[in-house]
């Protein structure tokens, strides 16, 4: 039955469980955590195991044996030579950078709204130790789910543009389990995940997305809080857009394509050196 299902669905649906489960469980421990012991943050020693179980497990480890070489390059963890992680971690940095710098121009004419919930009320630390596990679980879960169950299959059968379009798109909707609040957001989301399904596709490998995603997510989320902690995250429409930050964006974006034509040409030798040496 599973088998007889389009590729185009069955990548989808593996990738979105992929994706999906640790994050699921990470939102669980991290949600009992802060309701009954909130000084403690446990959950994230827990979440830590369970991801490392995860990563071994989605890159082949555990049965059933008969799939593990599949799950091994779904998994897409192949390792990189160092001028090819230079040249992934610069153009990818270059272009979140100019992600930001297009939010920061664009957030006058944004109707952002700050979080309802209260989050000042739990310890510092435990709220630190949250940002960084969160982070963690969502640039390891999303990568191997997205750019890695689900894009690959999809860039073999359909070709990139097809590969990176789906997973962008999802990628972008399933972040409105956030709620309404998150609506501005998207549009910036999905710029992102068209780069680190560049990036995967030049590379042939997740591990600069996820190094970028997880460091990016580490940095928003700690500047969120400090700007709720400060007060300053209600700031309200301007209705005009910042010139230097959109010169920055600019900038920033023209070189990330440079940086990122450079990778297409080392990236592919890269990974044509590996199919040769396995």
């Amino acid at each position: 039955m599973w088998q007889r299902l389009p590729v185009w669905l069955r990548a989808v649906i593996t990738g979105l469980i992929v994706a999906g489960v640790p994050t699921l469980v990470w939102g669980l421990l991290a949600a009992v955590n802060l309701r009954i012991t909130p000084r403690v943050p446990w959950s994230v020693a827990v979440m830590a195991l369970v991801l490392w179980a995860y990563w071994r497990y989605a890159g082949g480890y555990g049965p059933p044996r008969r799939l593990s070489a599949i799950r091994s390059e779904r998994r897409r963890a192949l390792p990189l030579t160092p001028h090819v992680w230079r040249l992934a971690l610069i153009a990818g940095g270059l272009g979140v950078a100019s992600v930001w710098a297009a939010f920061a121009a664009l957030r006058g004419m944004l109707h952002i709204v700050p979080p309802a919930d209260d989050i000042s009320r739990f310890p510092i630390w435990t709220i630190f130790a949250a940002i960084v596990m969160g982070s963690a679980v969502a640039g390891v879960a999303e990568e191997t789910g997205f750019r890695g169950y689900m894009q690959l299959p999809l860039e073999r059968a359909y070709g990139p543009v097809v590969a990176i379009a789906t997973t962008s798109v999802l990628f972008t909707l399933v972040h409105l389990s956030h709620g309404v609040r998150i609506l501005p957001f998207l549009p910036f989301y999905f710029v992102v995940a068209v780069l680190y399904a560049l990036l995967t596709l030049l590379t042939g490998s997740i591990l600069p997305s996820m190094t970028l995603h997880v460091t990016g997510d580490v940095l928003t989320f700690t500047f969120r809080y400090l700007a709720l902690r400060l007060g300053a995250a209600g700031v309200g429409q301007t209705g005009r857009i910042l010139p230097v930050p959109a010169v920055v964006a600019v900038a920033f974006g023209v070189a990330s394509v440079i940086a990122l034509r450079l990778l297409a040409r080392h990236g592919h030798a890269s990974m044509t050196n590996h199919a040769f040496s396995t």
